[in-house]
């Protein structure tokens, strides 16, 4: 199952070269799911604990904002652009190279819902 869902990850990356990864994980307990890079991708994307960690502080602190529930959060650095998505209890992390397109990333966040939409919980609290 998990297999088919990382091959539809992995095809999703192939369509947009400027997208270097997408990290899916539970938003209450930071497990990774399912992860897919590009293989261009800098070795520090690899490590995605940092992106899940600070995805949360974003979703807290953003929460605590009182404009109602954060659905999406597009962050731009200066040699990433990310877009976080938060769906039912998963985090969606996409990954792109400076010059990606947000609206590009956020195009695919309906293929990736439907991908993660009947993943098992990994992490009981």
């Amino acid at each position: 199952m998990e297999s088919g869902k990382q091959k539809l990850l992995s095809n999703l990356l192939k369509r947009d070269d400027s997208i270097v990864g997408i990290i899916v994980a539970e938003k209450d307990s930071a497990v990774p799911a399912l992860a897919c890079y590009n293989p261009s991708c800098q070795e520090s994307l690899d490590r995605h604990r940092p992106f899940i960690a600070s995805t949360i502080t974003l979703l807290r602190n953003s929460n605590k904002l009182g404009l109602g529930e954060t659905k999406r959060v597009c962050s731009i650095y200066e040699d990433k652009n990310v877009v976080n998505i938060f769906y039912k209890q998963w985090i969606i992390i996409i990954i792109g190279s400076a010059n990606s397109s947000l609206g590009g990333m956020l195009s695919l966040e309906g293929e990736i819902c439907n991908c993660v939409s009947d993943l098992p919980i990994l992490a009981d609290d």
